[in-house]
């Protein structure tokens, strides 16, 4: 009687084989090289947590959102671990990640928001009224002139650093954080 191999359709577990290799091998992942990744992302978390957590908190401005978004950015890294070319500097691409993740929040802010009736929102009209003047003037700024503000004024990340991550040069930057502040003056 002879076995015919089925190549690699046979998915299954092998003899002596523990489950994580099976995992390895299933995802075709180098058991090392995953190991790697996982010990790249710590070190990741662990130096540029604070740095996305304040991004993201110069964005929202509120201190459980930032977490929350922060958290978010971080699992996605932890999802792309093993793709992610760690020879680059992960910072820009957390950055840029969570800066998506803000525009995200904002756009769903602002569907509640319209769809919501004001007053069932529950704010008194001074704080309403300043909300709105904030909103109003950000809603000026474009999204370039929006991130390369936070970055360099709140963040204090420098303008060629800032460039980068934004892929632009510090120029083009510079002057996006000058129109946002004359904008933001004007308003």
């Amino acid at each position: 009687m002879t076995f015919r191999s089925e190549g690699p359709r046979n998915l299954g577990p092998r003899p002596c084989e523990t489950d994580l290799q099976s995992v390895f091998r299933v995802m075709r992942v180098d058991p090392i090289a995953a190991e790697s990744a996982d010990l790249l992302y710590e070190r990741a978390f662990q130096s540029h947590w604070d740095d996305v957590f304040r991004f993201s908190l110069a964005w929202t401005n509120d201190w459980a959102a930032s977490e929350d978004m922060a958290q978010d950015t971080f699992l996605r890294l932890w999802g792309t671990r093993h793709r992610l070319d760690w020879g680059q500097p992960v910072l820009p691409w957390l950055l840029v990640t969570a800066r998506r993740l803000a525009t995200d929040r904002f756009r769903s802010l602002r569907r509640r928001l319209l769809a919501a009736d004001s007053a069932t929102i529950g704010l008194n009209e001074s704080v309403r009224a300043h909300w709105l003047d904030v909103r109003a003037a950000m809603d000026v700024l474009s999204p370039l002139e929006r991130t390369a503000l936070v970055m360099t004024a709140i963040e204090g990340i420098p303008y060629d650093e800032a460039a980068q991550t934004l892929g632009t040069s510090a120029g083009a930057l510079r002057a996006a954080v000058s129109r946002a502040r004359q904008k933001l003056e004007a308003a």
